[in-house]
């Protein structure tokens, strides 16, 4: 039941729904018309590699926006990069073991588990995004 339950919480809140062939070489999907599984399957995977590259940008961004606020002290700017480094490796190791929590009422391997998982990477990730963006402060 909490299967059936978790896929329905996918299909009616994500916003990206794939069509069932690539529009390109790199597997991108026009998610506009779900039908199948499997097409709900690649469209959250497609977004779970996208907020991944946003968030990476994002730790980029924060880099920048450090050394501009800290030119006049570069050795705390450096600090603080690396303690928000350390900061995100913990967050991420914290993602990994969160997600896998929501998904543990679905067989492992399973494309339902996989895409309960990048669902719950891309919701964590846009989280994680908009603390980033607040730094420094």
């Amino acid at each position: 039941m909490r299967l059936i339950l978790a896929l329905i919480m996918i299909v009616t809140t994500s916003t990206c729904v794939a069509q069932s062939k690539p529009t390109n070489s790199e597997d991108k999907f026009d998610c506009s018309n779900i039908t199948i599984s499997p097409q709900l399957d690649a469209c959250v995977k497609q977004q779970m590699i996208k907020s991944n590259a946003l968030l990476q940008m994002e730790m980029k961004n924060f880099q920048e926006r450090v050394a501009r606020a800290y030119a006049p002290a570069p050795e705390l700017g450096k600090e603080l990069i690396d303690l928000v480094r350390k900061s995100q490796e913990a967050w991420i190791q914290f993602r990994k073991l969160n997600c896998r929590v929501e998904a543990f009422q679905i067989e492992e391997g399973t494309a339902a588990h996989i895409t309960i998982v990048n669902d719950c990477i891309v919701r964590m990730n846009k989280q994680r995004i908009d603390v980033l963006k607040k730094l420094p402060q």
